[in-house]
């Protein structure tokens, strides 16, 4: 098998098992590419290079500058975007992307009694790290891979596994989330447009409308958020400040704190904080304080901003542009549906962010992946 197949299936799984684990990779695998790169004189290719490297810049350097306790998160969310390039090395083919989608379905069914497991015991949805948004982003893809499988194969054991994996999406009760899936799950649609099956498309819609509804409904009667907001939408609470941060999650007093904080800076001509941002977690040392902790996390500008300055906005604007462009632009069939998941999985962190925050510690894997299947989707455009 090639190396850089060996090392691919190694970083996938490493994500999954541990992000610590994970990360050692990514150091061990940016030392020897460094290395490698210096001593054969390449320039790493991707679209997404340079886009990466102006959103890179500014959150390495304000963070060393006003920041330095967090220069290792700062490290960690610049430095390591740059294992993209190395899913350019990866040496496709068409049973390379059967067996990535397979090892994703069976690490998806896996983690279920990981999951189950520590819901009965904390009341929170977890697979082996993280929590409620690292189970709706796993199962998102997890979902796709098995979706594409069923396309790909005709069989309906994958069609039952996309539907078990998306009830897991549901539970999570990450909104955001929810967004990124469904425009997924739409541009999945628009990059098949002229293979899939009317039949199908209605099928599926009307039954991820059901569980849809279903989960709406139990999580109005199970958590505050929904509650708040299914009340505001019948009328029976009027939409105010409170409200607002009920449903919110505490984002409409972040934006408003946000806002305070971007005001100071413009009325005080701070020209570096503008330009290059405050650095990772200001939240903590900046007045207003941010109500949740080290992040003004609300919409996408304004805790990017605060923390990236403008150069930071415009990189994050020109990777958008880029990878967006570049995927409706492509066409799939029956025979290259396998390469959908890797293609798409950058999208549940960009339309995520708009409302968390740009960065998630398994963004250098999606790289990885959409770069793998970056120079295939270029032959499929149209």
């Amino acid at each position: 098998m090639h190396k850089a197949n060996i090392w691919l299936y190694l970083l996938t799984v490493s994500a999954f098992v541990s992000i610590t684990l994970f990360e050692a990779f990514v150091i061990i695998t940016l030392l020897y590419y460094a290395f490698h790169v210096l001593k054969e004189r390449q320039t790493p290719k991707g679209i997404l290079i340079k886009p990466l490297l102006l959103y890179a810049f500014p959150t390495f350097l304000s963070t060393a500058i006003y920041m330095p306790q967090y220069l290792n998160k700062g490290i960690e969310r610049s430095l390591f975007l740059f294992v993209y390039p190395l899913g350019g090395y990866v040496k496709k083919s068409e049973s390379l992307l059967q067996t990535l989608n397979l090892l994703l379905l069976f690490i998806g069914y896996a983690l279920i009694p990981v999951v189950l497991y520590k819901f009965h015991k904390t009341g929170e949805l977890a697979p082996l790290w993280g929590g409620w948004f690292e189970v709706s982003i796993f199962y998102s893809i997890f979902s796709l891979c098995a979706l594409s499988l069923f396309i790909s194969k005709g069989r309906y054991f994958y069609l039952f596994s996309f539907f078990i994996f998306v009830g897991f999406v549901l539970l999570s009760a990450r909104r955001s989330t929810w967004i990124a899936f469904g425009i997924a799950l739409l541009l999945l649609a628009f990059l098949l447009r002229k293979h899939l099956s009317f039949k199908l498309v209605v099928a599926l819609s009307l039954l991820l409308s059901l569980m849809g509804g279903a989960t709406f409904y139990l999580l109005v009667n199970k958590e505050e958020r929904f509650r708040t907001f299914y009340d505001v939408l019948r009328g029976n609470k009027p939409l105010n400040d409170e409200t607002l941060d009920k449903i919110s999650s505490l984002r409409w007093q972040n934006f408003k704190a946000g806002m305070k904080v971007i005001e100071r800076d413009i009325q005080e001509k701070n020209l570096l904080p503008l330009l290059i941002g405050h650095g990772i977690n200001a939240g903590f040392v900046l007045e207003p304080k941010s109500p949740v902790g080290g992040t003004y996390e609300s919409v996408l500008f304004i805790s990017e901003f605060i923390e990236g300055g403008v150069l930071r906005l415009l990189g994050i604007a020109w990777i958008f542009v880029s990878y967006y462009s570049f995927v409706i632009r492509c066409r799939l069939n029956k025979q290259t549906v396998l390469l959908s998941p890797f293609l798409l999985s950058p999208s549940f962190i960009f339309v995520g962010s708009i409302f968390t925050g740009f960065w998630d510690a398994l963004l250098p894997l999606y790289l990885v992946w959409f770069r793998m299947v970056e120079d295939l989707a270029m032959e499929l455009k149209g």
